[in-house]
């Protein structure tokens, strides 16, 4: 998993904000209504931006030490630099809350942008 301090999580404001959450209830609901099987494993892909190539790979190089498969780190068509990193897991709506902490919380401490998370549903 990430290597965040328990520390570094209990500082500063870094609760879930309840639209967050909010949503992040919706997509579990449309994914345990339409997913032939939502509690097998799926890709998760992470969005994280930044306006340092600098900050993007060295986020890129931790998140492949934490086993997670970097699936491109580049610059995007709007001129900042993209990383999306991906782990495969059973996506529950409460791992995906911690998962969002988390990420926030590392993207602040390399200097990123955070932007979200997404995985896919299987209808048949």
């Amino acid at each position: 998993m990430l290597i965040i301090k328990e520390k570094e999580q209990r500082k500063g404001d870094h609760q879930m904000k309840p639209i967050i959450k909010k949503m992040n209830a919706e997509i579990f609901g449309f994914i345990n209504h339409m997913d032939c099987d939502p509690e097998k494993p799926r890709p998760v892909t992470f969005w994280f931006y930044s306006d340092s190539e600098q900050n993007i790979y060295e986020l890129a190089a931790h998140l492949k030490e934490s086993d997670y498969t970097i699936l491109t780190c580049e610059k995007s068509f709007n001129g900042q630099f993209l990383c999306i990193a991906e782990r495969i897991f059973c996506a529950t709506e409460e791992k995906l809350n911690r998962l969002w902490v988390d990420m926030q919380i590392l993207a602040e401490k390399m200097g990123v942008t955070y932007d979200g998370w997404e995985t896919r549903i299987d209808l048949e």
